[in-house]
């Protein structure tokens, strides 16, 4: 085994080191020296044989020893001269030739024993050089004008005879064993290549078979992450649809109760509005995550006030903060100035810090810092929330911005949540080219710090780098977010409830026109929209609604996106090719944003469901403003 491992330690050095890293120049590259390191040795008998046999051996036997002996330094050739292997091969291959030729000139011509050795040229040429035009060529060139220079000596004399032909059978014998041992050392090497080539592509295949194996599983996993994603999408359109009336309703019936003094009621309708709201930033978080998943995320890049962003983000949190008698405390480095970014990302961001924070500190104090910072010439900024809480060991830090992570089981029967807040905003942040990273210790509060380029790019879809090493979700309970942008299913539809002639008794001012197939949507916004002064007229028969429009002329009309047969796109391109509608401003309704997509198609808004009070000042706003732009393009 040592002197196995010294031979293979051998071929290994003459080896020159930038032959190894291609499998068959390597084999290529070893055969030449196996062959140079032994194939003078085996031909040793040959040439004392003859200098004991011939008379005068002087000088065509130490020739013919010399050129034995000369594949040795090709040897130090291909050390010294790696680059060169291709002609010291053809040289090689040559030398070879030349060595049998000159034994069989010398030593019985034509019925000479040293010409078996021509046998060896073709094979060790295409050992050397491979299966090219350059090694059949040198091969060829190498063995046919040896054999003519040859015949050509014959024809212009006979030939030697230093050894009569008789006295030549121990050199035969030698030669044909010589070269016997020298086929035979070569071929059960090429057996070991062969034989280890096979176990090569054994494992090739072998890999191939795992590579498909994981190809399938990988297409069966998207195909389950696409179903999921799409049964999510769905079932976040049915869980939304009640929660509106279930929202709308009793911020109806809270305002009414806080009207008439019923304290009791009042406690009750607020418990049913916090529980509607929570239950609806599950779906919208739950979505959310699918939506990223998906890669379907879409960001809404504009030129935002880092200022009023973080007065608006600081006047919501304030609240939030007292509730378990914590102190609020803004660091800014005003003026902040503005940044390109997606605003309502980011404050959803933010919020989601913040509600964490304010959710595991009792008693101590919750801040926001907010800074510019310029990295490798680079602008970011940075906004941290730092609290005083519980912490985070590092442990829990672990699986901090994972789906579903909770700290423990604990922690999730105290203080609740899903476990998506965290992994939702920092997804968010990846998707705008940043990150959030954390600093905490167990019982020494924490600090969550969002990382954002001041610049992002616009983006028509992304999906966020894969996220570091998994940590504990501080799961925050927070106001709804702004509602995902995928497409839901179409609604149920439902008649219409008149005919457009039976709105033509509305003659007063801020008229309103409500379109969508939800009855129950429509009682409700008509009693929202009434408590501001305004007289909506209600349809849930989207074919109607043109007709309806021309009549009455409202306001503003307002179009529910997802409707069977006839949706809110189709009703919108029939409002804006009508010329006694196309003035009329149109807000889309819809669980789901398409906001980039309602103001390509000609409208002046989106109003998310579900509706609250909130919603319909906005919208009530929103008129407003766009009947002053264009009163003012109108005057310019």
């Amino acid at each position: 085994m040592d002197a196995l491992r010294a031979f293979h330690h051998l071929v290994a050095w003459f080896t020159p080191q930038e032959m190894r890293s291609d499998l068959h120049v390597r084999k290529r590259v070893q055969m030449f020296v196996i062959s140079h390191l032994f194939g003078p040795l085996i031909a040793t008998p040959i040439p004392v044989t003859l200098w004991i046999a011939d008379p005068q051996p002087m000088p065509h036997v130490p020739i013919l020893a010399a050129s034995i002996y000369g594949f040795w330094p090709f040897l130090g050739l291909l050390k010294l001269l790696p680059r060169a292997y291709v002609p010291i091969a053809m040289a090689s291959v040559l030398n070879l030739v030349f060595c049998i030729l000159w034994g069989a000139y010398h030593y019985g011509g034509a019925s000479s024993p040293f010409l078996v050795w021509l046998v060896l040229v073709p094979l060790l040429g295409f050992m050397y050089l491979g299966s090219t035009w350059l090694a059949r060529i040198t091969v060829l060139s190498a063995i046919f004008g040896g054999l003519a220079c040859l015949y050509g000596l014959y024809l212009h004399g006979a030939f030697p005879n230093h050894i009569p032909v008789e006295n030549m059978v121990v050199a035969g014998v030698l030669s044909a064993l010589g070269a016997n041992l020298y086929v035979f050392m070569m071929a059960a090497y090429y057996a070991v290549v062969v034989d280890s080539q096979s176990e090569l592509m054994q494992e090739i295949e072998r890999h191939q078979s795992t590579l498909r194996a994981l190809t399938v599983a990988k297409n069966e996993a998207e195909r389950a992450n696409g179903a999921k994603s799409e049964f999510l999408a769905k079932m976040s359109h049915e869980l939304r649809t009640p929660l509106n009336a279930v929202l709308g309703y009793s911020e109806i019936l809270l305002e009414d109760a806080e009207l008439d003094g019923r304290g009791e009621q009042i406690a009750d309708l607020q418990k049913i509005s916090g529980a509607g709201k929570h239950l609806l930033a599950m779906v919208n978080d739950i979505l959310d995550i699918s939506k990223i998943e998906a890669g379907k995320m879409v960001l809404h890049v504009e030129r935002v006030d880092l200022d009023k962003l973080i007065s608006d983000v600081e006047a919501t949190a304030r609240p939030l903060a007292a509730k378990n008698t914590n102190s609020f405390v803004v660091d800014a480095e005003r003026p902040l100035g503005t940044v390109q970014a997606d605003a309502t990302k980011l404050r959803q961001a933010i919020f989601n810090l913040l509600s964490n924070a304010a959710k595991f500190t009792q008693n101590g104090q919750i801040t926001l810092s907010v800074a510019r910072r310029r990295i490798d010439g680079w602008e970011w900024m940075e906004i941290a929330v730092t609290d005083t809480g519980i912490g985070i060991s590092p442990e829990q830090q672990r699986a901090l911005f994972s789906n579903f992570s909770q700290a423990n089981s604990k922690i999730a029967a105290v203080y609740g949540g899903t476990g998506l807040g965290l992994s939702l905003s920092q997804n968010l942040c990846r998707l705008m080219g940043g990150r959030i990273e954390v600093e905490s210790a167990l019982g020494k509060g924490a600090r969550f710090a969002i990382h954002l380029p001041a610049d992002v790019a616009p983006s028509a879809g992304a999906s966020p780098v894969a996220s570091p090493a998994p940590q504990v979700s501080r799961e925050p309970t927070r106001n709804p977010p702004a509602a995902p942008e995928e497409d839901r299913p179409d609604a149920i539809g439902a008649p219409a409830m008149s005919d457009a002639d039976s709105y033509t008794q509305h003659k007063g001012r801020n008229r309103l026109l409500v379109v969508d197939d939800d009855r129950n949507f429509l009682e409700l916004a008509e009693r929202l929209f009434s408590k501001h002064g305004y007289t909506p007229i209600c349809t849930d028969a989207p074919q109607s609604a043109l007709q309806i429009a021309r009549t009455v002329k409202p306001d503003a009309i307002f179009l529910d996106i997802l409707m069977p047969g006839f949706d809110g796109w189709d009703v919108l391109a029939a409002l804006k090719a009508d010329p006694i509608t196309s003035d009329i401003p149109v807000f889309m309704i819809s669980i789901l944003s398409e906001r980039s997509k309602a103001l390509a198609a000609g409208a002046d808004g989106i109003v998310m469901k579900p509706f609250d009070a909130a919603k319909v000042k906005a919208a009530l706003s929103g008129i407003q403003s766009v009947r002053s732009s264009r009163a003012k393009s109108a005057a310019g």
